[in-house]
């Protein structure tokens, strides 16, 4: 017989010295997605990502690549960019004027024949541990044993490369969204389709059941399915979507997730990245920027149009999802669940957790 499969504690949703674990053992020391190469076109344009306590600027530099620094001056740490933007030639703090290059050595110091002792080539920003994977760019902010994002995503490297995700192009501005719950309630109501019948009767009538998904080796997995030939039984937009989707667009919808809390969304008209940022126990951020493949189609634009509308109504049904489990995990009456065997996705998210923090969870 087959071993049952148990939820991690109640305790491990709330407790502060968990989520302290977890920011340590866990989310300094795994790849986060911060955007697409196409978002730093020209030198001095830059993306700020922050997690916790820890802040990093991405920023394209003159010579065309793009680096990866801790968002601090090195002089009395204040933070030097915020956002995106652009900041052509120089990144200037704006507490006492340090300024840096592009390539984040330090180029001005006011007042620099009365600093004793300053070496300037000694005080560049510190540079963050960055990888570019297909366009993608992911940090890490501590070192890590664990593998490469590329190592991590060679299996799909086939299926992936029908979205020739190093062409795509913004499309649309970062979303973020906070939820009243735990980072792990939304990442596992994000990764299992055991809730689509009841909690989501769009994405059933989209799916019916075809939903498939797939367990893979360092925390990686993938879910979706095609997408049904006939409109009867569908709505309003769900119809259009269907009906506006050029002929040579493959049908289907699907997931990929990357451990602790990437996700990409794989339309056949878009690609977004989904990810869910710790801001407190029981507090999350949930971010998503939108990318796609150059197309001015009017009937590209207006499918492009439906599927918003679709993933919009997705969202606020998973709002009420994600809060209910967060204020049921308070019960006196909870203490752990048991996972169903289509919930393997959010099993194997909880043995990773598992295997960081040991005797905690």
């Amino acid at each position: 017989m087959d071993q049952a499969w148990p939820t991690l504690a109640a305790a491990a949703y709330s407790d502060p010295a968990i989520f302290a674990a977890e920011r340590r053992e866990i989310f300094l020391k795994t790849w986060q997605l911060v955007g697409h190469a196409c978002d730093l076109p020209n030198p001095g344009d830059y993306l700020v990502f922050d997690l916790l306590d820890q802040s990093a600027i991405l920023i394209r530099g003159e010579d065309g690549a793009i680096r990866a620094f801790h968002n601090a001056c090195r002089h009395r740490a204040f933070r030097l960019l915020e956002g995106e933007g652009c900041s052509p030639a120089r990144v200037r703090c704006k507490y006492h004027g340090f300024s840096y290059a592009l390539d984040g050595h330090l180029a001005g110091v006011p007042g620099e024949r009365d600093f004793v002792g300053l070496d300037k080539a000694a005080m560049g920003l510190r540079a963050v541990e960055l990888e570019s994977w297909q366009g993608f760019l992911f940090i890490r902010f501590q070192p890590d044993a664990g593998p490469s994002v590329a190592q991590q995503l060679d299996p799909l490297s086939a299926h992936l490369a029908r979205y020739r995700f190093p062409e795509l192009r913004p499309f649309g501005r970062e979303a973020r969204d906070s939820v009243a719950c735990n980072w792990k309630v939304a990442q596992e109501n994000n990764i299992e389709g055991y809730h689509i019948p009841v909690g989501h009767p769009g994405l059933q009538r989209l799916f019916g059941e075809r939903y498939g998904f797939a367990v893979l080796e360092h925390g990686v997995s993938r879910a979706g399915g095609p997408l049904p030939d006939s409109l009867e039984g569908l709505s309003w937009s769900e119809q259009h979507y269907l009906s506006l989707l050029p002929a040579e667009c493959e049908r289907a919808w699907g997931y990929v997730s990357l451990f602790p809390n990437v996700a990409f969304d794989l339309y056949p008209d878009q690609v977004d990245f989904f990810q869910i940022i710790p801001l407190a126990p029981d507090r999350t951020l949930l971010r998503s920027r939108g990318y796609a493949l150059p197309d001015d189609r009017r009937e590209m634009r207006a499918a492009r149009y439906c599927n918003m509308r679709i993933n919009r109504l997705v969202s606020r049904e998973d709002r009420g999802l994600v809060e209910g489990v967060q204020r049921g995990l308070a019960s006196l009456g909870y203490g752990e669940g048991l996972l169903h065997r289509r919930e393997a996705r959010v099993r194997q998210l909880q043995e990773g957790v598992r295997a960081r923090l040991g005797s905690l969870v």
